[in-house]
């Protein structure tokens, strides 16, 4: 692990310091459980956008979809 400093407002130092107590943990484990938890919902945020842009392409884009009726086939069957 690496050592950083930052700085907050002593409302939100009060309030890191509840956390923790209420939790029975330090206030490093809190602040690291917030920061793994907020990436974890940016990347879905950033996943969602990317699936919601290329759902439009999807919809679209006949090449993207020349497939679909293959969709289900029995690969087996199809080759005897």
């Amino acid at each position: 692990m690496e050592r950083i400093q930052i700085l907050l407002e002593p409302v939100d130092r009060r309030a890191l310091e509840q956390l923790a107590q209420d939790a029975h943990t330090s206030m490093s484990n809190v602040v690291r459980d917030l920061l793994r938890e907020r990436v974890k919902q940016q990347r879905r945020a950033n996943l969602r956008k990317a699936a919601e842009m290329m759902a439009d392409a999807y919809r679209t884009d006949a090449e993207l979809t020349a497939f679909t009726a293959l969709d289900g086939e029995d690969v087996h069957d199809a080759a005897q």
